[in-house]
């Protein structure tokens, strides 16, 4: 906890603000998180030890290796950069950087079937933002591993806070989403298999839910399996005030024990998951959603109205054993109206 926390806190100094691409901010990040990956004692994963410079930007992708027995590899990604000169981006993304980091040195003395990249992506943000650019598509068309030996890539993004304001259900705000799942085969049941964390409820949810909003666009894109794990957006998102104050860290705590587990099953799973274009679990998407709205129902009329809706397409999905695309759309809104709600 205390290391997540000195990440964290370094990254939002002045030493490192504006983090952007080829900043004097930008350049110290980098020169911190190297340090960081190569006292964990990883095996440097780019074209020049750690980095792989992207040239028309002056940034740089940061990876390293936790080195397992096989010949493929689990991706665990979070972007180091940040939005604007004056904001320190300590939930979008020095949480997830951090976090990244410390499962790393959980997975240092763990038996592991695959080898598992540590992706610290930089231009993550705008104007880089699903360009040619962005750290995470330069990797896609510029692997520095083969990318048909990737069998999964787990995205982090947005992960340091509490869901809503304090006061809410410990059922909303311990929540995080976990998209992605039904892209492949088996991962699913993989997740909903994995030991319950105090402090922390993984909620499965469509892809289609939501845009594409971080360094998972690329491997999708690639059809490699991807997940991503997001709280969401909150009302400090992209903006002065998301400082380090504002992160709960005792659920950065408990979804770094979980990020563990879950890439220990997946670096040690028979299988190599194969990617689904058209994989959809109306199911859990809806027991997700229906998990953080019906405790909200007594309070807001709102959500009454949502849960009622919810009810009504869970039962259809029982029946048909999947939603139609009108459906889909009527989730897809109810969480975009839930998203806003609790920012």
């Amino acid at each position: 906890m205390r290391e997540t926390q000195e990440t964290v806190q370094y990254l939002c100094s002045l030493a490192c603000l504006p983090r952007n691409p080829g900043t004097d901010g930008g350049i110290a990040a980098r020169s911190y998180l190297r340090d960081r990956l190569d006292v964990l004692g990883l095996e440097p994963a780019g074209e020049h030890g750690y980095d792989q410079h992207l040239p028309s930007i002056g940034g740089s992708n940061l990876l390293g290796i936790v080195p397992g027995h096989g010949d493929r590899f689990v991706l665990l990604a979070a972007h180091y950069d940040a939005c604007m000169d004056n904001n320190p981006g300590a939930d979008d993304n020095a949480a997830a950087v951090a976090i990244a980091l410390d499962v790393a040195q959980q997975l240092n003395d763990q038996h592991l079937d695959r080898s598992v990249i540590i992706a610290l992506f930089d231009a993550e943000e705008p104007p880089y933002f699903l360009t040619s650019t962005m750290g995470s598509q330069w990797f896609v068309d510029h692997p520095t591993v083969p990318l048909d030996r990737i069998d999964m890539m787990i995205c982090l993004d947005l992960v340091g806070h509490a869901l809503g304001p304090e006061g809410m259900p410990p059922e909303v705000r311990e929540s995080v989403f976990v998209l992605g799942a039904e892209k492949s085969m088996g991962t699913g049941a993989l997740i909903d298999e994995l030991p319950e964390r105090e402090g922390i409820r993984p909620r499965r949810i469509d892809n289609y839910i939501i845009p594409s909003m971080s360094d998972y666009d690329a491997f999708m894109n690639a059809e490699i399996p991807f997940l991503f794990y997001s709280v969401g957006r909150s009302e400090h998102y992209h903006a002065a005030t998301d400082t380090p104050d504002r992160l709960d860290h005792a659920k950065i705590s408990s979804l770094t024990d979980h990020l563990t587990d879950l890439i220990m099953a997946m670096a040690n799973r028979s299988d190599n998951p194969t990617y689904v274009a058209n994989g959809y679990d109306d199911v859990a998407t809806l027991k997700s959603a229906m998990a953080v709205i019906a405790p909200l129902a007594d309070a807001s009329p709102e959500a009454t109205m949502a849960k009622t809706l919810l009810d009504g397409l869970a039962a259809k999905a029982a029946k048909t054993g999947q939603l139609d695309d009108s459906d889909r759309s009527v989730v897809q809104l109810l969480v975009a109206q839930l998203e806003s709600s609790l920012a």
